[in-house]
This record gives C-alpha cells, sequence and structure tokens, in this order.
C-alpha cells in the first residue's frame, strides 16, 4: 500500500520520514519504507531577477542579472519570454546536471557570457510547461535549494499490511497508527455535503434481499454533474497512491477509499431500471459485463447488485460496465456498504477479479464508517463537478455483523504472555491509545471494549499483541522460559507410515511424493462401484490446474501414470510407492475424510536378464505385502473377497490382519491397464494404514534356537480345485500344535491321476521339539491328526506322504 506523506499529513502531525517508519515496522507492519517520489534537483536553487534586458546580438534572448544568496549576482541569458525583473525563480548553477542529464556548465551565447540557467516546468520534470520560467512565490527564500521551497512529487509511505489489519488500508488507519505510537489528534477532512432539491427516494429506492451478505446498504444521490478529468491536486494524490486517474467521478471514489479504507462504487443513475436497486444473490445462468469489459457467469452463491432487470454489480468487487459512469452521465448513484468479507473473498475467488475494493471488504470494514464514506464522497463530488447532493440518504439493512465481544482479561496474564511487570493502569493506557476503551471490573482485572473499525480483536491474547507492539516489541525483557518437559508422543497413524515406508525402501522400492490432484476421469478409469466413497473425488471450486481439479480419493491413478511416464522413458521395471492422505467424501458441507494409505507399484521387466528366470509380478508383490506386515508387527493372511475392480480377479487377494481387512494386492486388470497405456505385467499393493491403527500389534518373542533335529514329512492332499490353498495352509498351522515349526506348499499338480475339479497340492511341513528327539510315532499321529482336520474341513484327501527325515544327519 501506497500512501503520500504529504497527505498523511493532512490527517494528523508527522515525525521525521525515518522514525515514522522504524515505528510502523517495529508495529506488525511489513516491508516499511519512504521513498521520494520527483526528479533530483538538490542542487537547483531559488534566484532573484535583479536586472533583465535585451540581448545586443539576439531578439529573442535576454541578459539577466541573477541573486543566488552568494556574495555576488551572477549573469544569465534567458530564453524565455515571461521573464522579467523583479521575478523569484528556479536556477540551475554551474556544474548542476538536470534530471534529463544536461550538465550546466559556463557557456557564451552570441558573445554574452551565461553562467547558469533559469529553468522551466518542463526542464526540470515538473510538468510538461516549456512556454515560460517556472516563477516562484516571492515569498521563497533566495539561495535555497529548490526542494525545500516548493513539492517537487512528495515522498510517499509504502508498507504491506498483515491480512488481519484490513483497519489500517487508509490514510485514517494509519493516522490511528502514528497516534497510538507518537500521540497527537486525528484531524477528519469534512464530510456534511450540502444538500439540495428533491428527496433521494423519490428516484430510486433501496432493498436488501440477502441479509445474512450485506449488513448495510447506503446511497448517495448527486444530480446535475459534469464528468470530465480531475483537478491536478487530486491526480497527484491518486497516481502518487498508485491508482490511475480515471474521471472525476470515479477519482472522488477512489479518494475516500483511500482516505477512509470504505470502498465506494459510482452507478449512473440513468441506467438504472425499474427506480430500484435490490442487494440479493445471482439468478441461475445470469450473466453480468464487469468493468474490464469480461462477460462473467454468475453462480448462485454470487451476491450481486441488481435492478429491476438484471444485475448490475458484483457486491464488493467489481461494478458492471452497463452502469457505467460516462462523459454522458448526469446524475449518480454513490454506494457505501458492508459485505460480509466471506462472501466478497469467495466471489473474487471463483471470478478471478481482486481488486481494491474486495481487498479491504476481505478484511473487513469499519462497520461505523459507511455514512461518513458515502456523505464525504456526495461533498466531494458536488465541489469538483458542480452537481447537488439530493435530501437524504438512501438506506437499508441486512442481519447484524458479527461484532467483537467485550473481553474481560487479567494483568497477570498479560504480563505472564510477554515476560514483563506492567502495572494495570499502564496497560489500560496502552491499549487506549489504539482506540481500545477498558474498565477494571475487579483488581487487576480489566474489561475491554473494541471500536468498530478493529474487526481483528477477538480474544485476550489479541489485546496482549495490542499491548506488545504498542509498549515496543525491543522493550519486552529477554527471559529464558520455565516449562516441564514432557516425553515426546507420535500418533500411532503417523509411526505407522514411517513403518511402511521403512518396510518398502527395504523391498527394494523407492518412495516418490506426488500432487493430491487428479483428473476425475482417471478414478472413473478405475471402474469402482457407485457406493464406493473412492469413486466420488471432491471437485474443488478454485483448482490449480483445470486438468486436474479433484482432490484424489486413492492413489492408484497417480502412481499408474507415473508407471507409465517411467515405461515411455525406456525406464525397464519401475518399482516405486507413496505413503500419503487421500480425501474421501462426507455429508455435504463438511471437510473430507482424510485417511493415510501406503500404494506400491511393482512393474514386470521388459527385457529380463540372459540366467533369469523372474517369478510373476504378481507373486512378487504378495511376497512384498507379506514381508512389509511382518516388519511392521502383523501376521498377515490373504482372502479372495473384497477384490477391487481395477485389479485381475485370478491373481489378486486381499490382505487380512486378524480377519480384517487392511488392503490389496494383485495384478492390474488387462482393461485397466489399456487405459493407463501400461502394456508389461503390473501389480498393485495397497494398504489401509487407518485400518491398521485399530488393530494391536503382535509381541515380537525371540525363541531360543532348538538344539533338536527337525523332522520333515511332504503330503499330497487332493482338493476342489477352487479351494484357496492358503486357507488349508493356514488351518494346518493352526491345528498342527507347538511342535508343527513350518507350513510351506510346493506343489500345485492337475492332470493324469487326480479327477476332474480336483487339484493336488502338496505341503511341507517341518516338526521340531526344544527338549528331546521326536519319534515317528507322534509325527504320524499329528499328521493323522492333521488329515482328519483337512477332510473335516475343506473335503480333501491323502494322495501322497514321503517318508519323514530327521535333519542333521539323523534319519528315521
Amino acid at each position: 500500500m501506497r500512501l503520500p506523506i504529504d497527505w498523511l499529513g493532512e490527517f494528523i502531525a508527522l515525525p521525521d520520514s525515518e522514525t515514522l517508519s522504524d515505528a510502523l515496522e517495529m508495529g506488525g507492519f511489513e516491508d516499511v519504507s519512504v521513498v521520494s517520489h520527483g526528479p533530483d534537483l538538490s542542487a537547483v536553487c531559488v534566484g532573484k531577477v535583479l536586472k533583465c534586458g535585451p540581448h545586443p546580438n539576439a531578439d529573442r534572448l535576454s541578459v539577466c542579472t541573477v541573486d543566488l544568496g552568494s556574495e555576488e549576482a551572477v549573469e544569465i541569458v534567458c530564453g524565455a519570454p515571461n521573464v522579467a525583473a523583479g521575478q523569484t525563480v528556479a536556477v540551475a548553477p554551474v556544474g548542476t546536471t538536470l534530471p534529463d542529464g544536461t550538465r550546466i556548465k559556463k557557456s557564451k551565447l552570441r558573445g554574452v557570457v551565461s553562467k547558469g540557467m533559469i529553468c522551466s516546468r518542463r526542464e526540470l520534470q515538473l510538468g510538461d510547461d516549456h512556454e515560460g520560467i517556472l516563477i516562484l512565490e516571492d515569498s521563497a527564500p533566495v539561495g535555497k535549494a529548490l526542494p525545500e521551497v516548493i513539492s517537487l512529487g512528495g515522498q510517499v509511505l509504502d508498507l504491506t499490511l498483515t491480512p488481519n489489519r484490513g483497519d489500517a488500508a487508509s490514510l485514517l488507519g494509519i493516522a490511528r497508527e502514528v497516534r497510538a505510537h507518537f500521540g497527537g489528534d486525528i484531524t477528519i477532512p469534512d464530510c456534511d455535503p450540502e444538500e439540495s432539491g428533491p428527496a433521494s427516494e423519490e428516484n430510486i429506492r433501496v432493498s436488501i434481499d440477502a441479509p445474512d451478505d450485506c449488513h448495510e446498504y447506503v446511497g448517495r444521490i448527486v444530480r446535475g454533474v459534469q464528468v470530465g478529468p480531475s483537478p491536478e491536486w487530486l491526480v497527484e494524490k491518486l497516481e502518487l497512491s498508485g491508482i490511475r486517474s480515471i474521471n472525476n467521478v470515479v477519482d472522488v471514489t477512489n479518494l475516500v477509499l483511500l482516505e477512509f479504507g470504505q470502498p465506494l462504487h459510482a452507478f449512473d443513475l440513468g441506467k438504472i431500471s425499474g427506480g430500484e436497486v435490490r442487494i440479493r444473490r445471482a439468478k441461475e445462468g445470469e450473466t453480468l459485463t464487469t468493468l474490464d469489459a469480461q462477460e462473467r457467469k454468475l453462480e448462485p452463491e454470487d451476491l450481486v447488485i441488481a435492478d429491476s432487470n438484471r444485475a448490475i454489480a458484483l457486491a464488493g468487487v467489481m461494478g458492471g460496465a452497463e452502469t457505467e459512469v460516462r462523459e454522458e452521465t448526469r446524475d449518480v448513484l454513490l454506494e457505501s456498504a458492508n459485505f460480509r468479507p466471506a462472501q466478497v473473498r469467495l466471489a473474487a475467488r471463483r471470478h478471478g477479479i481482486h481488486s481494491e475494493a474486495s481487498y479491504r471488504f476481505e478484511r473487513g470494514i469499519d462497520r461505523n464508517g459507511i455514512d461518513r464514506a458515502a456523505d464525504r464522497a456526495a461533498r466531494l463530488l458536488a465541489e469538483i463537478s458542480g452537481g447537488e447532493v439530493a435530501t437524504g440518504r438512501l438506506q437499508d439493512r441486512g442481519n447484524e455483523a458479527p461484532v467483537p465481544p467485550e473481553i474481560r482479561f487479567e494483568t497477570a496474564r498479560v504480563n505472564r504472555l510477554l515476560g514483563t511487570d506492567l502495572p494495570t493502569g499502564e496497560i489500560a493506557a496502552l491499549l487506549e491509545r489504539v482506540g481500545v476503551t477498558t474498565l477494571e471490573q475487579a483488581p487487576d482485572v480489566l474489561e475491554a471494549r473494541i471500536p468498530s473499525h478493529r474487526n481483528d480483536l477477538w480474544l485476550h491474547q489479541d489485546l496482549t499483541e495490542e499491548v506488545a507492539r504498542i509498549y515496543g516489541y525491543d522493550r519486552l525483557p529477554t527471559r529464558l522460559p520455565s516449562a516441564r518437559l514432557v516425553s515426546p508422543s507420535r500418533p500411532r497413524g503417523w509411526d505407522l507410515m514411517e513403518a511402511a515406508r521403512d518396510g518398502l525402501v527395504s523391498a527394494g522400492l523407492q518412495e516418490v511424493v506426488s500432487l493430491p490432484f487428479i483428473a476425475p476421469e482417471q478414478i472413473e478409469a478405475l471402474e469402482l462401484d457407485s457406493d464406493d466413497l473412492r469413486a466420488r473425488p471432491i471437485v474443488l471450486a478454485n483448482p490449480i490446474q483445470e486438468e486436474q481439479g479433484a482432490l484424489r480419493t486413492t492413489l492408484v491413478p497417480s502412481l499408474l501414470n507415473l508407471a507409465r511416464n517411467n515405461l515411455r522413458r525406456q525406464f525397464d521395471a519401475p518399482r516405486f510407492f507413496e505413503t500419503c492422505r487421500v480425501f474421501l467424501p462426507t455429508n455435504p458441507g463438511q471437510l473430507p475424510q482424510e485417511t493415510r494409505v501406503a500404494v506400491a507399484v511393482l512393474v514386470a521387466s521388459e527385457h529380463p536378464g540372459l540366467w533369469e528366470a523372474p517369478a510373476p509380478v504378481f507373486f512378487e508383490a504378495k511376497g512384498v505385502a507379506k514381508k512389509l506386515l511382518n516388519q511392521m508387527g502383523y501376521v498377515a493372511s490373504f482372502g479372495l473377497v473384497g477384490i477391487p475392480p481395477y485389479l485381475h480377479p485370478g491373481a489378486a487377494m486381499q490382505l487380512e490382519v486378524e480377519g480384517r481387512r487392511v488392503g490389496v494386492v494383485g495384478e492390474l486388470h488387462p482393461k485397466v491397464a489399456s487405459r493407463f497405456e501400461i502394456e508389461a505385467p503390473c501389480a498393485l499393493l495397497e494398504l489401509d494404514l487407518e485400518a491398521l491403527v485399530e488393530i494391536p500389534e503382535e509381541e515380537i518373542r525371540a525363541r531360543e534356537v532348538s538344539r533338536q533335529p527337525r523332522v520333515r514329512r511332504d503330503i499330497a492332499v487332493v482338493l476342489d480345485a477352487n479351494q484357496p490353498a492358503g486357507e488349508v495352509a493356514t488351518a494346518i498351522a493352526k491345528a498342527g500344535g507347538e511342535m508343527l515349526r513350518d507350513v510351506e506348499i510346493f506343489d500345485r499338480y492337475e492332470g493324469r491321476g487326480v479327477e476332474d475339479g480336483k487339484v493336488s497340492l502338496a505341503f511341507r511341513l517341518v516338526f521340531q521339539r526344544d527338549d528331546r528327539t521326536l519319534q515317528d510315532a507322534e509325527v504320524k499321529k499329528t499328521i493323522g491328526k492333521l488329515m482328519r482336520m483337512i477332510a473335516h474341513r475343506f473335503g480333501g484327501e491323502l494322495r501322497a506322504s514321503q517318508t519323514s527325515t530327521k535333519e542333521g544327519g539323523i534319519e528315521g
């Protein structure tokens, strides 16, 4: 924000520029600086023309004797037609460099020596006037540097506001800040207009149809205006503030915006249909061409200013082109309002418009300054454009805006937060300087009342910050905090995510990080069921990229895109994973459910080595899944239910821990693979870390290595062909008792000797005890028990059994 120092000085007496910028910087504003605008004329001085006569050898030149405040006057040849004796002028002595780079030298003009130059506005870059020299006031002291006598563009205060300080987005706001730091009285410009003619209600009426979004609407009518260029003083103030001059009507609204921080808008009253102004929500399919000549499709969530037929402005953001003030405009409606900040902020972002008005409405305005701004603008417009202010204001009120409550706080709490020992009276005095009035409710207990322009003070911590700002951050004592050390703790979900990362890295996969956005069509490509929450991604209102306009509900499309891109770049067998949160939809209007997941992609090599015989990528992924869960402290099992449609139904399994679903592993379905343009076999591993949070980890117990020999027995069992082998192996492991140490499936056979619809599964069983050598009889007994269990639960029968052996050199 840029504000001319001279203009700010009209509101309050100012210290020197360095002191001012230091105080504002320490008071919480950012990037504060005071910069000078205009040319460097420090070498140009004030001179007095003592004599002026014609040049002896030139008709259009004059020879002047000029007093520069030194012992001797100098002789200067001048070509300006308006130079005359007795004038006070701007003189560039010998050695001066003018703004255009011209260096003044002692020179001879038509035989007369000239020791300087009497300057015009154009030569000093103070304007375009080159018809004559710049004539100063007679009271200007001779010999003084020109910048000390006249305004050369002045100094400009340049600073950045923090988002909570909307109250400071004006000259009045900064003047209040100066008063808080240095004291003094604020001078408010004259605001009350001289009213005449018919009442405003005879032209138009105002009504608020959206009372939650518009708290108050005030209008002023100025009749008979002459639209044209603004006076020079107004243009200069606006341009120094970084605002381009448009015409006298628009410039007045911008001037008042800078003075009071209250956004205003001017409508051509003659172009408002039906004699009414309504503040309402936009209609479905309604459009508005804004002042930037862009036609905008309005949403029902937009708040608009409308007449009886159409929307004429986007409330708090930008006006409409159809009611814009033009040269032929004669009657003007000035708008001053209080719109709900969130409403303006969302509309500005939705339509990609960020204006001076929306900047202030988004941060909150002074709810008691709406009338004042309308009156000030009407008064100025009447003075500048020759119009007449209609009698009375147009006004309507909606629901009351949220108002900061009265805040009760204790002196001891303020001192504890700041590390100070300030008495109650001093704290009250510091708050009084920022406009906060206090009342002592009890000893060392104050109740604060917040002024209408401070929309950022809601808590006792806010008031404590104000005390610190005005007292001075640099004056706060340095004290080491005293606190009790508490052992840190992290959520279990975080630890599981770290464990998943470690396990997948140890399996040889690389971690990737991708953006949490996705195209909704890529979710559709997975063919998820309609009742699956992942099938309904949350669409963003203002996405970073239009083609990725939704929050992802699963990591699968993102990783498949990465796999495809790597394969296109001839990166063979990419294998990577990502652990992060996905966003699942909840009830309308509520925030999404954020779920931690880990997803890995393994792509088979398209160019295996000469001696390599790689396992199918599905079995490799299954092994990674089992090992990962074991490393995380869980015992994994596999099931055939709950297979998502994007995995191959014959090469996919559900991951289970203690009978609860925790993920899936499987080969990518060929149809889905073709949609993502992946030709090589590809497997996915998905782990639901939130589900694992609810399952306690298995306690890891170390077992002493047995000194006794192991007994191995291989059995082949005939079962139904659709019987999952894993279920049978799990059942054998549970029924085998303490001495059954390991169960492994090592063969599957269909063909001659086995009935159609049946399959022969071969299991390797390893038995061992810790206290003694096993006997064949007890191994056979256990085998018999296992076969009876298999026959009862799975309908299986023994096909073959290999004679047992005892490892360690002992044969049975």
